[in-house]
């Protein structure tokens, strides 16, 4: 067994002892952070190491870029590869396996249509509701939730509800922003925006309290990031907006210009591209952005 402290931030483990443990053990199937992936492949990278014993590689617990499954794939060649969206209170919700994701969706993503998740699992209902994310949801009958429910191809706030989505928290209040009753079924409110398209599959485009709204209208953060980030030379990306200036924040494995970076996202109306020696991610996964870490950090910037 490795040393706790080794797995205790998966972005910055030392991939090498994990990569010969898997290969002594004979590891068939994992399931890990995008964090953890991206450093063992790093390592498969320096070293040379193919992991072809490796037969399912599932992927969640933050946004599974396109650039990160197919970097899986080369290294882990005999693998199939799942990308799992899901959260702390209901997992899973969705997922989507490589080699089902078709050269047309990967086009849709870089066009900034945003991140595919493919179809909400068996065990689940998913829906997605007109957005009013920070407004409780009173008690709803059957007839006045479907009205609630946006058509195909809109973005809205994502519901989910089942067996295993957690009915409640230990605070109350924190129930009452998160969920609501349909006929005295419990749903919850995952807080994350997206769409349903015509064949049924779920579109990410992001947290609802991280969208960009101005009078040029409104931009959703995987919508930008999922595209910017087809670029392999860039680590992280992540949009904001600091006092009323739309900006994305960049974290690169390699030196990149602002012109560069606006290139890629010609029909992005962005304001400022700010290129961050690290951009801020959650402590437990090490690979989602810590948007309010990020605004503090560009506001100073700002102001320095």
């Amino acid at each position: 067994m490795l040393p706790d402290a080794d797995l205790r931030f998966p972005g910055n483990i030392a991939a090498g002892p994990v990569l010969r443990q898997i290969q002594q053990e004979a590891v068939q199937t994992t399931a890990a952070s995008p964090a953890f992936i991206s450093r063992l492949l790093d390592g498969c990278q320096r070293t040379g190491t193919v992991m072809s014993r490796l037969q399912k590689i599932y992927v969640g617990g933050a946004p599974v870029f396109p650039g990160l499954l197919r970097r899986a794939k080369h290294f882990c060649p005999n693998a199939k590869i799942i990308s799992v969206y899901g959260s702390t209170e209901a997992e899973p919700m969705a997922e989507i396996a490589l080699s089902d994701i078709s050269q047309a969706d990967f086009e849709a993503m870089e066009r900034g249509k945003g991140l595919l998740a493919g179809h909400p699992v068996a065990c689940i209902s998913l829906r997605v509701i007109r957005d009013q994310w920070g407004t409780p949801i009173p008690p709803l009958d059957h007839a006045t939730f479907e009205r609630e429910i946006v058509p195909v191809d809109e973005p809205g706030e994502i519901a989910v509800s089942g067996a295993h989505v957690l009915p409640g928290y230990l605070n109350a209040e924190s129930s009452a922003e998160t969920k609501f009753e349909v006929d005295g079924v419990r749903w919850h409110r995952t807080g994350d925006l997206g769409y349903l398209d015509a064949g049924g599959r779920l579109w990410l485009l992001g947290r609802c309290s991280g969208k960009v709204q101005d009078e040029r209208g409104t931009l959703y953060p995987f919508a930008v990031e999922c595209a910017v980030m087809q670029n392999p030379a860039i680590r992280r990306a992540a949009l904001a907006m600091v006092d009323g200036c739309r900006v994305l924040a960049i974290e690169t494995k390699e030196h990149l210009t602002a012109d560069a970076v606006l290139r890629s996202l010609p029909r992005v109306n962005l304001d400022q591209v700010v290129f961050l020696n690290r951009v801020p991610v959650d402590k437990r996964h090490n690979a989602k952005i810590d948007y309010p870490a990020l605004h503090r950090k560009l506001k100073n910037l700002k102001a320095s």
